[in-house]
């Protein structure tokens, strides 16, 4: 059990205004509350130290119950360190602090040699100087004494840096360290300073209006993405407040999504290029250029520092840090570096190849021939082309050998869909923008489209899947069709058959988990919840054509899961015919979205009822396919 626990505390004044608190404190650790203005930290720390009663639940301290404490056995073990708003007049500095040895001084509230001893240790010079008359900081150095003269078991602070200096912050860091590490007392301390929390915590608990959370590590509360939810800040507020102040030029150009405005990055493309345009200037100049820039097909410059540029036993090299925007992918934050040497008796060659961290093509369909580096046709542009200025800047009239590498590549490579389209080793040096807009989506759809081109290559049949339990279904319940090419196309149904069209498939199957097929029942051919999620409408619309009751329809209504709807109309005796009904719906809406250009089919089954039927040109396909 920990030193002083919480269990399902709700805290507040005349209702509760957080609830379901679950925090520990140990001896010996420095636990910090962080969170906004007015979330309700200083009210939490009230109520641990009994002076807000809790409004539900209980604090444990050294495993009873805070409310079973008398005044004087609580202040033994408890010290709280709040701000100072009460005016104080001909009161010493030493009076207040003395106040900390009360709990142990009897009822005469006589100081013994020993506690004036420790009060003038804890309070140094300040001891006879007027508490009124000093400064904010002093004053809570003062309060900050008073409760270590307590002695306390636990000790409760509430904004202890407010007006201290950065010395003070200094001697604070060190006196709560020292209690915590050397005396074992447990601390807990509300701080608006991220970066001293982040020196001092052991452990972190955040605090907004939407709740509390469970104790934190550090590494996990100050990571950019919980501060930025935590305190609602946008990237660039972060990167305003705790950004590098030697930070590197940023490309800053922004696109509008909605009511936000998003940072647009730079590709692996256009980090080759520029890499490869330092390299040489430093060759041919023999200066290591600060910055280096360029005009990306899309029309922007591009100008960043590179991480590194140096010269090497080849050549040179010159590396530029991926910027994805935010767009953060797979890519961002690694170092596209290019190994550039001079071919002085090649005028105006330049060959390009790939090193470590750049895979290469194993499968037909891709922009690059098989066993070539997979390095774009765009990006090969660009490089030659910076490569080009750079030698008539500088009167250079031979070629250049250029290879592109990406440190960490392969690991990253890893996490994309790169193996599975057939680049092996590393990751892909892509661009035909050069630019990269904020857009995930985007980069999806773009890989779809590559792997439907492929399948085409390979045949007029294609079998699309929405995720993995469509695969794993077609694995298990018709291997004879595992010739056919199958992609996975996520939520993109619509999008996935309209590249089906343009490529000239002639049929097509759909093989996915109910949940997502029956919502082309609607219509809806992005089956993402956040586009739509009318599954139980449409079981329940459909259910209502069949002539079920309107028992029957609230219940679907209410049903949480696909599986819990077919479980209501099982027990209805409607299972057949609801199903019937919505196939014809799917079918209907497949047709419209593939406007004649192939034939197009469903087959929805569901994890824990098996197959669901198929829709009619579902199953006159099957049985072409199977050859029955």
């Amino acid at each position: 059990m920990s030193y002083c626990e919480t269990h399902a505390l709700a805290v507040g004044y005349s209702a509760p205004l957080l609830r379901d608190i679950a925090l520990q404190a140990e001896r010996g650790s420095i636990l910090a509350l962080i969170g906004p203005n007015g979330a309700g930290k200083s009210t939490l720390l009230k109520t641990l130290s009994a002076q807000l009663k809790p409004q539900g639940g209980a604090v444990l301290l050294d495993g009873q119950d805070l409310s079973a404490y008398t005044p004087g056995a609580r202040a033994r073990k408890l010290a709280l360190m709040l701000p100072h708003t009460a005016r104080t007049e001909l009161t010493t500095c030493f009076e207040v602090a003395a106040a900390g040895r009360y709990p142990y001084t009897g009822r005469l509230g006589v100081l013994s040699a020993a506690d004036r001893e420790q009060v003038w240790q804890a309070l140094d010079t300040l001891a006879d100087c007027d508490f009124s008359c000093i400064s904010d900081g002093q004053r809570q150095r003062v309060l900050l004494a008073r409760a270590v003269c307590q002695q306390p078991e636990i000790l409760l602070l509430d904004e202890p840096t407010s007006f201290l200096d950065v010395k003070g912050k200094a001697e604070l860091l060190t006196i709560l360290r020292t209690l915590a590490r050397e005396k074992q007392v447990a601390v807990i301390v509300t701080l608006h300073e991220l970066a001293l929390a982040r020196k001092l915590a052991d452990a972190v608990v955040c605090v907004s209006p939407k709740g509390v959370s469970q104790v934190l590590s550090p590494e996990a509360a100050f990571a950019e993405d919980n501060i930025r939810t935590l305190f609602d800040l946008t990237a660039e507020q972060y990167a305003a407040l705790y950004g590098k102040d030697d930070a590197k030029p940023k490309f800053e150009h922004y696109i509008r999504s909605g009511q936000k405005l998003l940072r647009c990055g730079y590709t692996t493309g256009t980090c080759a290029a520029l890499g490869a345009a330092g390299a040489a200037r430093l060759l041919l100049t023999g200066r290591a250029p600060e910055t280096v820039g360029l005009r990306t097909p899309k029309g922007l410059v591009v100008e960043v520092a590179p991480q590194r540029c140096r010269l090497t036993a080849q050549g040179a090299e010159c590396a530029i840090v991926k910027d994805g925007g935010d767009d953060i992918d797979a890519t961002t934050g690694l170092p596209v570096v290019a190994e550039v040497s001079l071919l002085p008796d090649a005028p105006g060659t330049v060959t390009i190849d790939g090193g470590h961290g750049v895979g290469r093509v194993t499968k037909p369909g891709l922009d690059q021939p098989l066993g070539a580096a997979a390095i774009n046709h765009v990006p090969r542009r660009m490089i030659t082309e910076a490569l080009t200025k750079e030698a008539e800047a500088a009167g250079y009239t031979g070629g250049f050998a250029v290879v592109i590498c990406i440190d960490g590549g392969e690991e990253a490579a890893r996490r994309t869909f790169n193996p599975h389209i057939g680049v092996e080793g590393g990751l892909s040096v892509l661009g035909t923008s050069g630019i990269v807009e904020p857009m995930s989506q985007q980069a999806i759809l773009d890989t779809l489209q590559l792997e439907i081109h492929q399948a085409a290559l390979r045949s007029r049949r294609l079998i699309l899947a929405p995720g993995n339990y469509g695969l794993d279904y077609l694995a298990q319940n018709m291997p004879e069709l595992a010739d056919i090419p199958i992609v996975k196309v996520s939520n993109f149904i619509g999008d996935a058959l309209d590249m089906a069209a343009a490529e000239h498939f002639e049929e097509v199957l759909l093989v996915g988990h109910v949940g997502k097929l029956v919502k082309l029942a609607g219509g809806i051919m992005n089956t993402h919840s956040r586009q739509a999620d009318c599954r139980t409408e449409l079981f329940c619309t459909h259910a209502a054509l069949c002539g079920a009751p309107q028992s029957v329809c609230r219940a679907l209504m209410d049903a949480a899961t696909t599986d819990a709807c077919l479980a209501v109309l099982d027990e209805a005796g409607l299972r057949a015919a609801v199903l019937e009904s919505l196939l014809e719906a799917v079918q209907l809406h497949l047709d419209r979205r593939a406007a004649g250009a192939f034939a197009v089919g469903a087959v929805p089954f569901s994890n824990q009822s098996g197959p669901l039927g198929q829709t009619k040109t579902a199953d006159a396909l099957l049985k072409k396919w199977k050859g029955n």
